[in-house]
């Protein structure tokens, strides 16, 4: 998520848009939120209800989720997806915005 903040500038200039969402209590994630400087909020889903409809809950951790992104097109579809084995699993920005703009 760092990366990402680092990265913001870019986001912007494809007009695209972050959320975060994480198990964790609100507050753990505004603390989160003000230690990286993250630019884009972190939402909290405690009980795991949005992690698991989107398919990436993760027993295995004690039910953490599994890093994900989903590139959500205007008409709601998704556009792009990658789920990450852990928690540093995760795309570079590069590979992201190749991906966002029909890459492989």
């Amino acid at each position: 998520m760092a990366s990402y903040a680092r990265s913001w500038d870019r986001f912007i200039g494809e007009a695209v848009s972050l959320v975060g969402i994480s198990v964790d209590p609100v507050e753990n994630n505004r603390a989160m939120v003000d230690k990286l400087l993250l630019p884009f909020p972190l939402l909290s889903d405690p009980e795991g209800r949005v992690i698991r409809d989107w398919g990436v809950w993760n027993d295995a951790d004690g039910g953490l989720a599994k890093p994900a992104i989903f590139a959500i097109r205007r008409d709601g579809s998704v556009g792009w997806s990658f789920t990450g084995s852990d928690f540093a699993d995760r795309p570079t920005d590069d590979e992201l915005f190749n991906s966002l703009r029909g890459g492989k």
